[in-house]
């Protein structure tokens, strides 16, 4: 078959889609590629076809073939990563979207779907680290500001969210989705902002004068006043071995993990098979972080306890 008989063949099947006769376009698209198997762009084409129907297995077939043919193009691989992300397969998106990145280490697109990736996995550290990096090489993608803003908003990090959302709405004022967001995030800093008492952690003597209550103490001995000092002392120092070790930990483990993390993304093929084990020696620091958070805290309810206990008037 001629060119000019496959070119009328292509105006054909764009004119069903167009028309939203999606079904008959591919049974077009499938005759070009029965005539000509290596026709790239009707393997795009069918693909995108297939996609628009929701048959996410039949583009997926196509992107793949796509890879054979054009081993050196990013391109299926960025696309079969995004179709995966709609199916829920996060694990096999962020394969293929690996693979896009080795192919081409600058690709927007690539970060982009990893770092939805990355939040379908709840990976929201990584997720951060991917929709930056897209933004690094496109500052204008509105769409990664917005998810970023989103990432920052579950993980409680309001300031970063706010930015985030002011950016794409810088670039896109009328995106409806981020001017709500940002509204939302607005009412929420309110709300804390009504919650802080200007007490502080101070007792609000005029509060418990009202309720009835009052602060009691006892009168301690001199043995039960030196027991009290020895625990109090072994108790803050705890607390301060506690935290300088947090604060080093904070230091020298996660903020050098967080940046080998990003060395790993943003270097492309020569750094990306680390991205496992960068990630997973990561989650191991973080752990053991939040383990030294909890001792704290446990630390902390101890100190609490004892000096309730000992202003009890009720002890014998």
């Amino acid at each position: 078959m001629s060119d000019s008989k496959i070119n009328e063949l292509y105006q054909q099947a764009r004119l069903l889609q167009k028309s939203r006769e999606i079904e008959k376009a591919i049974e077009i698209y499938q005759r070009i590629i029965s005539i000509k198997p290596v026709e790239k762009k009707a393997h795009v084409a069918i693909a995108t076809a297939f996609f628009q129907l929701k048959r996410y297995p039949d583009a997926i077939h196509h992107f793949e073939e796509l890879t054979r043919l054009a081993p050196a193009d990013a391109s299926p691989y960025i696309n079969m990563g995004a179709i995966y992300n709609r199916m829920g397969e996060y694990k096999q998106a962020l394969n293929v979207l690996r693979k896009a990145v080795q192919k081409n280490k600058r690709s927007t697109d690539a970060f982009y779907n990893m770092g939805i990736a990355h939040k379908g996995l709840n990976q929201l550290s990584m997720a951060v680290t991917a929709y930056k990096q897209a933004i690094v090489f496109d500052d204008e993608m509105v769409d990664a500001h917005f998810n970023l803003g989103n990432v920052y908003l579950e993980m409680k990090n309001h300031t970063q969210a706010h930015s985030s959302f002011s950016r794409a709405l810088e670039i896109s004022p009328g995106f409806k989705k981020a001017r709500n967001a940002m509204n939302i995030l607005d009412d929420e800093l309110m709300k804390e902002k009504e919650k802080l008492s200007p007490f502080g952690r101070l007792v609000d003597e005029s509060t418990l004068q009202k309720k009835g209550t009052t602060v009691s103490t006892r009168d301690l001995s001199v043995e039960e006043r030196e027991s009290d000092r020895r625990k109090i002392h072994q108790l803050c120092d705890d607390v301060t071995e506690i935290t300088h070790t947090i604060v080093d930990n904070l230091k020298k483990s996660v903020n050098p993990g967080l940046l080998n993390l990003n060395r790993c993304i943003s270097q492309g093929e020569k750094h990306y098979s680390e991205l496992d084990e960068a990630y997973s020696t990561f989650q191991k620091k973080v752990k053991s972080l939040n383990d030294m958070r909890k001792l704290l805290k446990h630390r902390m309810l101890e100190l609490r306890s004892h000096e309730a206990l000992i202003n009890s008037s009720d002890v014998d």
